[in-house]
C-alpha cells in the first residue's frame, strides 16, 4: 500500500495527474498514451513494450522528451500527425497505480479517425485490456464481445508480426478475415495481402465490418493513438 501511494502522490507531483472523484481532466478527457504513425521502420510492439531509460517516476528522475520517443504529459494528436516518431508515456509503466477506467485504441488517416475501439480499462493491465470482453463501444459495427475471432491479442502472434491484431478465422492464406492489424515487419512467406512496401502498416476493414484480406480491400491508417481515461 505504501508503494502504490508513493507512486500516486509522485505522478500528481510530477506530470499534475489527480485522482479525486471531482478531477475532469481524470473522469472526461481522453489522455494520450502512444502515438505510432506509419512506414517509419520502428516496431510498434517493441515500442509498447520498451521501458524508457533513466525514467523513473517514482523517483521523480523522468527526462522526457519527443526527440527520444518519451510522449510529454498532456501532447495531444487528435487532430494532426506531427511526429515520425513512435512516442510513449512513461505511464505506460505504472498501469496499475494509475486506476486506467477506459482504452481506446483509434486509427485515423490525416487527422480523421476512420476506426476505434473502446475497451473497459478497469482492473487491467498494459497487455489485457486489448481482449474482446473489455469491449465497449467500435467503429466496427460487428465487433463485439460475442463475435467469434479466433485472436483478439496485443502480442499473440508476434512471430509472424501480426501485432495488435484482431481477427476472425484462418483458412488459408486467401480466406483469412478480419478487422485491424498492424503489420510491424515482413516475414520469409508472408501471405500476400500482408506484403507491404514499408513497416509498420495499419490495416483495418473498412466498412464498419469484417474484411476478407486477401481481397485487397482494407484501409491503411496513417496513424495509430491509444488514449486512456483515469479515475473511477
Amino acid at each position: 500500500m505504501n508503494f502504490v501511494f508513493h507512486v500516486t502522490v509522485s505522478l500528481i507531483v510530477m506530470f499534475g495527474i489527480g485522482f479525486s472523484a471531482g478531477s475532469n481532466y481524470c473522469k472526461d478527457n481522453w489522455v494520450l498514451f502512444f502515438h505510432a504513425p506509419s512506414g517509419n521502420g520502428e516496431e510498434v510492439l517493441k515500442a509498447w513494450k520498451t521501458r524508457h531509460n533513466n525514467c523513473d517516476i517514482v523517483s521523480g528522475i523522468c527526462p522526457c522528451f519527443i526527440s527520444n520517443g518519451c510522449l510529454p504529459p498532456r501532447v495531444r494528436f487528435e487532430t494532426f500527425k506531427s511526429s515520425t516518431k513512435v512516442l510513449r508515456s512513461p505511464y505506460i509503466d505504472y498501469w496499475d497505480c494509475l486506476k486506467i477506467s477506459k482504452v481506446k485504441l483509434e486509427l485515423s488517416i490525416q487527422g480523421k479517425m476512420v476506426g476505434f475501439v473502446e475497451f473497459d480499462g478497469r482492473d487491467s493491465s498494459s497487455f489485457n485490456w486489448f481482449h474482446k470482453d473489455r469491449i465497449l463501444n467500435s467503429s466496427w459495427t460487428d465487433m463485439h464481445k460475442s463475435q467469434t475471432y479466433n485472436v483478439f491479442s496485443i502480442d499473440q502472434e508476434s512471430k509472424i508480426e501480426r501485432n495488435f491484431f484482431i481477427n476472425k478465422n484462418y483458412n488459408g492464406c486467401p480466406n483469412d478475415s478480419g478487422w485491424l492489424v498492424v503489420k510491424d515487419g515482413n516475414l520469409t512467406n508472408p501471405c500476400d495481402w500482408e506484403k507491404q512496401t514499408s513497416y509498420p502498416q495499419f490495416l483495418y476493414g473498412q466498412h464498419g465490418q469484417v474484411t476478407k484480406w486477401n481481397d485487397m480491400e482494407y484501409g491503411k491508417a496513417d496513424v495509430l493513438n491509444i488514449y486512456v481515461q483515469m479515475g473511477y
